[in-house]
């Protein structure tokens, strides 16, 4: 584990990990303990690429069967450092990104768990745009 990091109000824990060696690759956890409604909740996460630009990735969780709610995510061209999360907010028909964003962000999915959370929160979406993005890329 490269690192682990808490939200300032304790609400989601941030696990990064590098793979390979040395790590050429990272993926990101987060673990949001006592999600007890519905609707699913987002934390945006932004990153300094390898080109030094900045990425941002959506990564959605929501209330697991057992045990804590968590998202596992790729986290493309991160460099390892500088980088910045919010803390989990609840998705509303209203929601609103940047499609490019959603995209790379249903993308680097890699659990099942991931993958459901974007179904829920693409059920809740009136961006019919959005909608579409996110069934694209969840193929």
């Amino acid at each position: 584990m490269l690192l682990e990091a808490s939200s300032p109000d304790g609400t989601a824990r941030f696990l990064v990990r590098g793979h390979g060696e040395p790590a050429r690759e990272y993926s990101l956890e987060l673990v949001v303990p006592g999600v007890e409604d519905t609707v699913p909740l987002m934390t945006v996460v932004r990153y300094a690429a390898g080109n030094g630009a900045e990425r941002v990735l959506l990564v959605p969780v929501t209330r697991a069967r057992f045990g804590p709610a968590a998202a596992y995510v790729r986290l493309p061209d991160f460099r390892g450092e500088d980088w910045a999360a919010s803390a989990p907010a609840p998705v509303g028909p209203g929601s609103s990104w940047d499609a490019a964003a959603v995209a790379a962000s249903v993308g680097a999915a890699l659990n099942g768990a991931t993958r459901e959370a974007w179904r829920e929160v693409r059920a809740l979406l009136s961006d019919a745009g959005l909608r579409r993005v996110i069934d694209e890329h969840l193929r």
